[in-house]
């Protein structure tokens, strides 16, 4: 499978970092993609926008690293972001390219608005990928879209067991954490991903929502809710 994630900054992939970790490691090939460089971003102080952006692109390239994960970044500017068709068509383009089977990304309500604004652009790139004059070969495959998950979105949740790359991902939050000293620990971080995998019955997990529901070859078994391992 070819999983794209598509985020607007560097250390917004960090609640998928377990999944995508999962896939690498299982043999899947996994892009990670940035919609910006984040140059605004305001724990740089008075650096200017171009040593920012060129820290956080460092930062991006180490941890497509840790997750075993090629990274691409596109031009666009932080804060700056619409979800217009400049931004779709380049995503697009990738898409294309790369020709995923699912991509994940922001959802669409989030209150930065360059997160709603990378939800619309895949939104519309999965329909301008298909397009052969925009895009040259087009991808015409089904490609199952996944968000970040919000309690107030009545859309199904999908649950993954990340238990096997916890490690990666608290590796993953624990160089942001060190480099911006966010309050949150990375106890913290362990916790809630943990209180996700109680929901599914397994040690850690990681959550995502789609408009539709995947259908499963059967049922699945497994452990109840509330009786993980670990």
């Amino acid at each position: 499978m070819n999983l794209m994630a598509v985020f607007a900054h560097p250390d917004d992939e960090i609640g998928a970092s377990g999944t995508l970790a999962l896939h690498a490691r299982r043999g899947d090939r996994v892009l990670l993609v940035w919609m910006t460089r984040g140059e605004l971003a305001s724990q740089f102080g008075e650096a200017s926008p171009e040593e920012v952006a060129r820290v956080r692109e460092e930062h991006g390239a180490h941890v497509a690293g840790l997750l075993g994960a090629e990274y691409r970044f596109l031009p666009f500017r932080d804060t700056f972001l619409t979800g217009g068709r400049e931004e779709a068509l380049a995503l697009a383009r990738l898409m294309a390219d790369f020709r995923p089977q699912a991509v994940l990304t922001w959802d669409p309500l989030d209150v930065h608005p360059d997160h709603r604004a990378t939800y619309q652009a895949v939104l519309s790139a999965l329909k301008l990928c298909r397009i052969p004059k925009l895009v040259g070969e087009a991808h015409r495959e089904p490609v199952r879209l996944y968000h970040y998950p919000r309690r107030d979105l009545l859309r199904p949740l999908v649950h993954v067991d990340v238990t096997e790359t916890e490690e990666v991902a608290e590796a993953v939050f624990a160089f942001y954490q060190a480099f911006y000293r966010w309050p949150v620990t990375l106890e913290d971080f362990r916790a809630r991903r943990r209180l996700r995998g109680q929901e599914a019955g397994v040690a850690f997990a990681e959550a995502f929502q789609t408009e539709t529901p995947p259908a499963w070859p059967g049922l699945p078994g497994g452990p109840p809710p509330g009786r993980g391992r670990g």
